[in-house]
């Protein structure tokens, strides 16, 4: 029996903003152990508490709940730390240097991988669109190299790269994806989708000591945006995003659940939703309400992405007229998995990103909620990108949550016009027009798509770059977004989410009161500490 007496903790000295309704903001909070056990005024928090306790003063600094990443990817995140970066990449010359200098040491018949190329941001206007093998073949000829684009659903493979996976031109590509070729029948070396898994097979994961160093480093990046809750995606076998890789995401998971610090909520993709049996059990999945692991999503795919012109539109996109998106599965094949998922009692979370797709599944979902009626079954669309009013509308209707990822306007501001022309962007990431309809929208990053930063992603929503500034949202409405709304779409509002009594002491201090400064500054926030069940995990002071 274990007799240790939980550590009582008194916070006081700023703004706490408890993301409750009913007490908005308070002068005091009360932890003992892991939990909440007072929220009120200083001198009624202390009389609780008594004095036996370790006081925290503010020090005029704010006090939120900790915030919760709705959707990313951290065993990917691992993949990518530990790979090339091509995020601040301006031009195809760079590019190539890089390449060069990676290629320089490393044996002739080993995968270089390299991502988040953003090459609609190269500083040449003529030079934004993808690069093709031969470009990759100009900086690193000898070596095998496959770069991804930074939504991860585009590669391109140099030449050595496609005789290794014994791509030729005469190749099939899989369903759901593409083997691009230029006018003259010749492999471009544009791989999107599923095809993309032909690829990342190839690729061989570095050793366990160096994995579990680059885990320490991943989740300190998290607890440093003030992280403490993931809504972990996690592949159970190969496909989706990882390709073959994904085959050892959930081995990978297991063996690093202890340097994991933030509560972990697990989204997981499998081709047999049945399967889902096998890891709603320890160590992945608790019984308990105040369980740091928890499994409880099926994670799906429709379509594709805005940048890889792979997402599904009504019509064509502006700047490539010869492609309108598919999806990368069939209709029926994707109803069959969300019906199972579904009738086994699982949440169900779907990619989709364009106008059509988005369409197609919510259509689905009103198929499956009136053939298979469960009350309070918080379905997602993680993404939800290109949403018309009436799939806005049939949203709210059908209690369908939106799983967003604001950085995303961050970085697709100064090209997505061009990409779906003036109208349509009217319909990308309707921040506005879902809370008005009353969807409950989970904010996340999608990481390594993008920075787990939650303060860029707070900046996003309330100020959306001035890329149509009549969706944006207020800093209340944003912040829940972060906090309760993701809460809810775990099913775990009544454990964390908001300040209030009997709550676990997740928490993340920061250097301004996002309340009470000018939206345009709200990128300027600092996160001061990160605390999670009442221990500081993170400090940045």
């Amino acid at each position: 029996m274990n007799n240790v007496k939980a550590v009582k903790q008194l916070i006081y000295g700023g703004p706490i903003i408890t993301i409750n309704d009913n007490q908005p903001i308070v002068e005091a909070v009360g932890i003992e152990g892991e939990k909440i056990v007072a929220v009120g005024s200083l001198e009624s928090v202390k009389k609780q508490i008594g004095s036996d306790c370790i006081e925290l003063n503010l020090n005029g600094k704010s006090l939120l709940p900790g915030f919760i990443d709705s959707h990313l990817h951290p065993i990917a995140f691992l993949f990518f730390l530990f790979n090339l970066d091509l995020a601040n990449i301006k031009s195809l010359k760079e590019l190539q240097e890089t390449l060069r200098e990676a290629c320089v040491g490393k044996p002739n018949d080993s995968l270089i991988i390299g991502l988040s190329l953003k090459e609609e941001e190269f500083e040449n206007p003529e030079e934004r669109v993808l690069p093709t093998r031969w470009d990759l073949d100009k900086g690193c000829p000898d070596h095998p190299i496959f770069i991804l684009r930074y939504d991860g659903h585009l590669g391109v493979a140099n030449t050595k790269a496609l005789e290794l996976a014994g791509i030729t031109e005469s190749t099939e590509a899989p369903e759901g994806g593409e083997i691009r070729k230029n006018d003259k029948g010749e492999l471009t070396g544009i791989l999107s989708e599923l095809a993309t898994n032909l690829m990342l097979s190839k690729y061989t994961l570095p050793n366990p000591e160096i994995l579990n160093k680059i885990a320490k480093e991943a989740f300190e990046i998290f607890s440093s945006n003030g992280l403490t809750t993931l809504h972990g995606i996690v592949q159970m076998e190969g496909g989706a995003e990882m390709g073959d890789l994904g085959a050892i995401e959930l081995p990978v998971l297991k063996s690093i659940m202890d340097r994991i610090p933030q509560n972990w909520y697990s989204l997981i993709y499998t081709h047999n939703p049945k399967k889902l049996k096998r890891v709603k059990k320890p160590p992945l999945h608790g019984e308990g309400k105040y369980s740091k692991f928890k499994v409880g999503c099926l994670k799906l795919f429709a379509d594709g992405t805005y940048g890889s012109a792979t997402a599904l539109m009504h019509e064509p996109f502006s700047d490539q007229p010869d492609k309108q998106g598919f999806m990368v599965i069939s209709t029926e094949d994707l109803y069959e998995k969300m019906k199972i998922g579904h009738n086994l009692g699982y949440q169900i979370g779907i990619h989709v990103i364009g106008d059509k797709g988005n369409r197609v599944v919510v259509d689905l979902y009103d198929r499956l909620l009136s053939e298979f009626p469960r009350a309070d079954h918080r379905h997602r669309i993680e993404h939800a990108s290109s949403l018309t009013p009436d799939v806005i509308k049939d949203m709210g209707r059908l209690g369908i949550i939106a799983s967003c990822q604001p950085p995303f306007i961050n970085s697709e501001y100064t090209w997505l016009c061009k990409r779906l022309g003036e109208k349509r962007c009217k319909q990308a990431y309707p921040m506005k027009s879902l809370v008005k309809e009353g969807v409950v929208i989970a904010s996340g990053s999608d990481c390594p798509i993008e920075s787990t930063s939650v303060i860029l992603g707070l900046h996003a929503l309330v100020t959306r770059n001035g890329f149509v500034p009549e969706e944006c949202i207020s800093i209340e409405e944003a912040l829940k977004t972060y906090t309760i709304n993701g809460a809810y779409a775990a099913f775990q509002e009544d454990v964390k989410g908001s300040i209030e009594v009997g709550k676990l002491a997740d928490f993340v201090i920061l250097d301004k009161n996002p309340l009470e400064i000018p939206n345009d500054k709200i990128k300027d926030i600092n996160v001061v500490k990160t605390i999670i069940r009442g221990k500081v995990i993170y400090d940045g002071s």
